[in-house]
């Protein structure tokens, strides 16, 4: 393979393609293949209970099927949740996924879910999971009062986020991973988010092959720093594709 990369971009929890459309049509004004895609189960009023069905599996099935559906590289963009999903899309296709960029991401591990590596303590894990139990297997998304602390997003930016939120599938992120490598080593982009700069050397420890970014940002970077994180992408895009040259 010698094309450019396409670049799918996959959204967190709770969201849908529009979280990252912005993105993907300025990547596309700058002459980058790139698209946005809408997980099952987060497409606009969709039924609790059909929710409630999907599967971690379904997630990476659907990307799978999109990647391999394509005759080109792609590189696959992931933001939280959706790390989860990309890194797994990318351990089962193989090559064809050239470069992996997670902002903020939750990463795989082989025989476990999201939801292990969640919170501060085993007791904050626990209830977390048996309030996606009890909201009949929903990941019920944050409240506009919940997204105050997201420093960097103006009030419209919050309002806006929080009207478009859906319930998440609970079991995407109780269901455990599968994975046949490690994530270390796949060709990856980390995306460091946190309130201050940090120099390399506080950066925390990825693997040694990765590529480690890092932006002043809260959570939502596309949304807070839109040209900063277009510019991030299309740099590390280059990157990858150079490989395929």
């Amino acid at each position: 393979m010698n094309e450019q990369p396409t670049v799918i971009l996959v959204p967190g929890a709770w969201s849908a393609a529009s979280v990252w459309e912005p993105t993907a049509t300025e990547l596309r004004r700058r002459g980058l293949r790139a698209e946005a895609v809408t997980l099952r189960g987060l497409e606009p009023g969709q039924p609790r209970s059909a929710i409630a069905a999907v599967r971690l599996d379904d997630h990476v099935d659907q990307v799978a099927a999109l990647v391999t559906s394509r005759p080109e590289p792609v590189v696959l963009v992931g933001h939280s949740y959706s790390s989860m999903v990309t890194a797994q899309v990318a351990d089962r296709v193989g090559s064809q996924v050239v470069g992996l960029i997670h902002f903020g991401g939750f990463l795989p591990t082989d025989g476990q879910s999201l939801l292990d590596g969640w919170g501060d303590s085993p007791s904050a894990r626990e209830q977390e999971r048996q309030d996606i139990v009890d909201a009949g297997y929903l990941w019920l998304p944050p409240g506009l009062p919940a997204l105050a602390h997201e420093w960097d997003l103006t009030d419209e930016d919050r309002s806006s986020l929080a009207e478009s939120f859906t319930p998440h599938p609970g079991r995407t992120v109780t269901d455990p991973a599968r994975l046949s490598v490690g994530t270390a080593e796949q060709p990856t982009t980390f995306v460091t988010l946190s309130a201050e700069d940090i120099s390399h050397e506080a950066a925390p420890e990825m693997p040694s092959g990765w590529r480690v970014e890092h932006l002043v940002s809260g959570h939502w970077p596309m949304l807070s720093r839109p040209d900063d994180v277009v510019e991030l992408i299309a740099r590390e895009v280059a990157h990858y594709g150079e490989g395929q040259a």
